[in-house]
């Protein structure tokens, strides 16, 4: 007779609980992904594999993607199953499983590695559309034919070539002249006589600790295995996305981003005037490094032209620090869903922190 011990069990519980857990958080976006984890809470094979592996919230999610991102680099009968590969996939069955767990064994050696080193940092190219209205009233305010923007946080760099796509903002109005992407955005409360074409800004720096290289089709294909397999309209903007930053490549920057920061920042034109940004990025940052953040702009403010558009760095909406004579403004600009791509523009209103 074998008796399990106490930890073993209670590993074995959290495995299976982590998997439905998952299957049940991910059911509506990608129906493929909650089938497969349901299946894996009952299967002893792989919960003896990959319960060493799978052991937080953040694993599984990097496991699909790690999953996913071998699938582009071998080829296999699981790719009939992904919407990634097949315009018409098939269904998910039992045979379909075996299939799936036949691959996972067979290259188990890469997606651990990638399981355990990889990043869940996404580049939504579509998030790029809250910048349009909101450079928009810089350049007007700042009433200048050239200036600079810095990304804290780009990783590919693909929100700073904003500037090369097309949107349309509630199925009325048309912004931007590239047809290869079209971004469709609702903006609420905005006058949409204020969008205006488009301005190139004279130079672009991303900064990030870790770069993604769009060049490297092994660093596109972790890009692409972020996303859901059935994000199919998403995966085609990143797709096109990627061929407008191989024409127009911008200045990727890896490394500690406030040294990097101050480096360029010294290095850029005192007399352009500079727009920082950030979109979903530092929420998770210390506050010390919050702090020796809005120090540095404050800093390097009393001698350039330095605006300092920020998200979730004071809740959730995106604010415009811009400092006067040494005296910081700051504005509440818009609320951005990430997901569902409503702006909300709530310039002039009370701020609250």
């Amino acid at each position: 007779m074998t008796v399990k011990c106490p930890g073993a069990i209670k590993m074995s519980l959290k495995y299976r609980n982590l998997m439905l857990s998952y299957s049940s958080a991910v059911q509506e976006r990608s129906p493929l992904y909650s089938h497969i984890a349901k299946r894996m809470a009952d299967d002893k094979e792989l919960k003896v594999i990959l319960t060493p592996l799978l052991i937080t919230s953040q694993s599984l999610p990097l496991f699909m993607s790690s999953v996913l991102c071998t699938l582009y680099s071998h080829d296999s009968e699981l790719r009939d199953y992904y919407a990634n590969f097949s315009e018409e996939v098939k269904t998910f069955d039992d045979h379909g499983y075996e299939v799936f767990k036949s691959f996972i064994i067979e290259h188990i050696d890469s997606i651990v590695f990638m399981t355990n080193n990889g990043d869940l940092k996404k580049n939504i190219v579509e998030r790029s559309a809250v910048l349009v209205p909101i450079f928009n009233r810089i350049v007007k305010e700042a009433g200048c034919d050239r200036f600079n923007v810095i990304e804290i946080g780009s990783k590919a760099g693909l929100l700073l070539n904003y500037d090369w796509y097309k949107y349309t903002f509630n199925k009325s109005v048309t912004v931007g002249e590239v047809d290869d992407i079209n971004i469709k955005v609702k903006l609420k409360g905005y006058n949409h006589s204020l969008l205006k074409p488009l301005e190139h800004p004279h130079m672009k720096y991303g900064i990030s600790e870790s770069v993604i290289h769009l060049e490297n089709d092994d660093d596109f294909h972790w890009m692409l295995s972020l996303l859901y397999p059935e994000e199919i309209k998403r995966r085609k903007n990143l797709l096109k996305a990627r061929n407008i930053y191989l024409e127009h490549p911008v200045n990727l920057l890896e490394g500690d981003e406030l040294m990097l920061l101050e480096q360029v920042l010294d290095d850029l034109p005192s007399d352009e005037p500079i727009i920082i940004f950030h979109v979903h990025h530092i929420k998770n940052w210390s506050d010390e490094k919050k702090a020796s953040f809005l120090s540095l702009i404050s800093r390097k403010a009393s001698e350039k032209e330095i605006y300092h558009v920020h998200h979730q760095l004071f809740g959730t909406d995106i604010f415009l620090d811009f400092y006067n004579e040494g005296y910081l403004k700051r504005e509440k600009l818009a609320n951005f869903d990430l997901d569902k791509l409503k702006i909300e523009w709530l310039h002039n209103q009370p701020i609250k922190i």
